[in-house]
């Protein structure tokens, strides 16, 4: 046999099947895995010491917004550092393509409110050499990768293409021509290898004005339409996001109906609702193929009142909560603006708005030092005034820069296991590429492998790496992807498993998007060498600068 390209020797491979762990060499050629043995005998162009560690597929995250980011970031961190290899865009209905020139702006900030991409970065750094879907898929080929990535068709730019974006945002249906161009620009996308399309319906989500999104207003017929065109492919996937909703079970009911119709798996953000998941229990009973997307962690996001937009789900938190710091500082100081907050808070009770979870992290004024590291219920008792005026007084004073944190969720360890254990839900979410200010849970990989595996043993790590690698793959279609066996792609991970772990205790900052915008910054410990398509990516985290990511595409068989 010819010289293999890499050999990793001496660890224990895990494959991402389930079959149990043994020690063998792995071997690749040509960017494949080519041969697995408990001694290779030949030699590799380059030769990997895995003693001590574990050797498995990398990491698949289906559910991230590296849209814009994968412009000046062709790693695709956080991700690209904790053993992620193949990363899915195109989330939640949101992208960059199609787009018009004229509605490139308004995309751009529609994806800064929502997903708190810094606006300079995106119109700095995206190259914008595309208006059509396929365009924008030649377009991140060309540029050349460090992780592999497959791409849905977002809702929300494909109606603002055909009703323009304003329109879209409005119009509660479209004409039989209009449905007809959204079906057809669909159909092209999925000849050029797109892997189905995505939508949101969550209340969280909102344009930059604070108006609907085009995928709220729409009605049900489009998305059928659209479904009707994944049937003629047979292949890809929709992707949906309930979240925070009024109106679950008439998405639920639509969405039942998009499976039957297309024919295609269902990946799905039910919120945090056990309703949602005993919905997609009967779902699967009755044979259509759901798979619930589910955090491995409870997120604490970090944020000031200055930029943040995950209160959105609150209608009277919106517009307070719209445009610059001094904008928001004028509102935020109505009385009757701020009356109809704390109306909203009891109306609608989150974890995100317990007083008792929200708490005061870094202040500006010497003389607010004292309130460092208190909740604002405490504050609130310590001041004597309600906790949303303690809340805002404290930001006000500060210019809206005081830092606090809250939880997104709380759902809790014991809610945690049940929910990553169950057999219609995945672990592979970050959000990465958004919120870059407020969260690191792109960290999920080691999170769950040092955490849930190694420290809760809750999952054995021939189950956890299935649920990391092999289920994803399978639910996005990504072929040759997400298992280690002869012939497959060699997107591969190799850590020590006691070593696993963070850099820093505490995320800490980097200003390196275009622009010298900072966001939080979390790098892994144990992660020895991550490896896309048989290259290697980053070696004990520096970047080797190989570039071997494909753009993956869902009609060609050699993916």
């Amino acid at each position: 046999m010819a010289q293999l390209d890499v050999v990793i020797r001496g660890g224990t491979v895990v494959d991402g099947t389930g079959v149990p762990r043994y020690q063998a060499d792995v071997g690749i050629k040509d960017g494949r895995v080519a041969r697995i043995s408990g001694r290779i005998q030949g030699g590799g162009a380059r030769e990997i010491d895995a003693l001590g560690c574990i050797v498995a597929p990398g990491a698949i995250d289906l559910h991230t917004h590296y849209d814009a980011q994968l412009n000046w970031d062709p790693y695709a961190t956080l991700s690209g550092w904790f053993g992620v290899t193949s990363v899915s865009i195109g989330q939640c209905g949101f992208g960059f393509a199609p787009t018009r020139p004229e509605d490139r702006d308004l995309n751009m900030r529609m994806m800064n409110r929502i997903e708190a991409i810094p606006l300079k970065s995106m119109q700095l750094g995206m190259r914008w050499d595309w208006v059509t879907f396929p365009e924008y898929l030649d377009s991140l080929d060309r540029q050349g990768l460090g992780v592999n990535v497959g791409a849905l068709v977002p809702f929300s730019p494909l109606r603002g293409y055909v009703l323009g974006m304003r329109a879209a945002r409005e119009r509660t249906s479209v004409t039989g021509a209009e449905l007809n161009q959204m079906k057809q620009i669909l159909h092209e996308a999925m000849k050029a290898g797109a892997f189905g399309f995505s939508a949101d319906k969550n209340l969280e989500d909102r344009t930059e004005d604070g108006s609907a999104l085009p995928s709220h207003v729409a009605s049900p017929e489009e998305f059928l339409g659209l479904a009707d065109v994944l049937a003629e492919f047979g292949v890809g996937h929709l992707g949906w996001t309930i979240g925070i909703s009024t109106t679950a079970l008439e998405q639920q009911q639509l969405l039942t109906e998009m499976m039957r119709r297309s024919g295609r798996p269902l990946h799905v953000a039910v919120g945090d609702d056990e309703q949602g998941f005993a919905w997609a229990k009967e779902a699967r009973e009755a044979g259509l193929p759901v798979v619930v997307q589910q955090n491995s962690m409870d997120p604490v996001a970090e944020f000031t009142l200055a930029e943040y937009n995950m209160f959105d789900y609150m209608p009277n938190w919106i517009q307070p909560l719209v445009g610059a710091p001094e904008e928001r500082a004028a509102k935020l100081r109505d009385t009757a603006t701020r009356q109809a907050m704390k109306g909203d808070v009891e109306k609608f009770p989150h974890a995100r708005t317990d007083w008792c979870t929200i708490t005061v992290v870094q202040v500006l004024h010497e003389g607010n030092r004292q309130y460092e590291g208190l909740s604002i219920a405490d504050l609130a008792e310590k001041q004597q005034k309600h906790p949303l005026d303690a809340f805002l007084d404290l930001a006000l004073d500060e210019g809206l820069k005081t830092i606090f944190s809250h939880m997104l969720a709380n759902r809790g360890d014991e809610t945690l296991a049940r929910r990553i254990t169950n057999p219609l839900s995945h672990i592979s979410l970050s959000d990465g590429g958004a919120h870059i200010r407020y969260l690191t849970i792109s960290t999920w990989p080691v999170h769950f492998l040092s955490y849930w595996v190694r420290d809760r043993q809750l999952v054995s790590l021939e189950q956890a790496h299935y649920k990391m690698s092999a289920l994803p793959a399978w639910l996005a279609n990504f072929k040759g992807r997400g298992t280690l066996r002869i012939g497959d792609w060699a997107d591969i991970m190799v850590y020590n498993p006691a070593e696993l772990g963070y850099v820093y205790d505490k995320p800490t900052y980097a200003s390196d998007f275009p622009g010298g915008e900072w966001r939080r910054m979390q790098k892994p410990t144990g992660m020895r060498y991550i490896l896309v398509n048989g290259a290697v990516t980053f070696e004990n985290n520096e970047c080797t600068g190989a570039l071997p990511g494909k753009l993956l595409r869902s009609y060609d068989m050699t993916d």
